[in-house]
């Protein structure tokens, strides 16, 4: 338990100091979150086991597709991605003090899950501006946390954004976080996440986009049932 609130407490404060140094130095904010994810991660005592790091496009912008399993998804996939990303976040989050001014200037985009027509013109008008600066998005197209670990059905957006900007998605399948992490708790334990980039995937080259989803969503399913198989 003492451990445990350490942890929380550490986090607590380097997120200030994150949050301080994002608004700061706004102009090199990817490696400002690069780096905060890294060093949240070590004090969390959480280690990652990447593989397939040679499959990101470099130097061009992607959609990071990653499931949803547990509150460090987003610090998991960006220090095992290191590359200049925005995520999006429920625009409830944008309004609080400081934290939602770094989401706000820093590029993240607000989802207002109420409200499907609003969140895609906040998605089309966002992303627009990040692609052209060769700023890659990370999406949960489940949408929400799975407190089961099994991967929900996904929404579209994220494959409709990646088609009419004819950007790759990039599969990241994050297999561990949920135990470390677990859901409705405030407890961090240490452990191992592991993470697998699999190869970009291009809309276009499918018949349709239920296609496209299909084919994503049933390979990420495929990687987790292997790792939650009993040995």
């Amino acid at each position: 338990m003492i451990i445990n609130a350490v942890k929380i407490v550490l986090i607590f404060l380097w997120l200030i100091i994150g949050v301080v140094l994002a608004l700061v130095f706004l102009p090199i904010h990817s490696w400002i979150m690069i780096i905060w994810s890294e060093v949240a991660l070590v004090v969390t005592g959480i280690r990652l086991e990447v593989s397939g790091r040679n499959h990101l496009p470099r130097g061009k912008p992607c959609i990071l597709v990653i499931n949803h399993e547990s509150a460090l998804d987003i610090p998991v996939a960006v220090a095992a991605t290191r590359i200049p990303v925005r995520f999006m976040a429920k625009k409830e989050l944008f309004r609080f003090p400081f934290f939602g001014w770094v989401l706000k200037w820093g590029g993240h985009i607000p989802i207002d899950r109420k409200n499907r027509q609003k969140a895609i013109q906040a998605i089309e008008k966002v992303s627009g501006k990040l692609i052209r600066r060769n700023i890659s998005i990370i999406v949960s197209p489940e949408g929400t946390r799975s407190s089961s670990g099994r991967i929900l059905p996904f929404k579209k957006g994220a494959f409709r954004l990646a088609r009419s900007y004819k950007l790759p998605l990039v599969p990241v399948i994050l297999m561990g976080s949920r135990y470390c992490v677990p859901n409705k708790t405030f407890r961090i334990r240490s452990g191992i996440v592991k993470v697998v980039i699999e190869k970009p995937v291009y809309p276009e080259h499918y018949e349709n986009l239920e296609e496209c989803i299909h084919f994503v969503r049933n390979l990420m399913i495929r990687y987790k049932d292997d790792y939650e198989k009993p040995v």
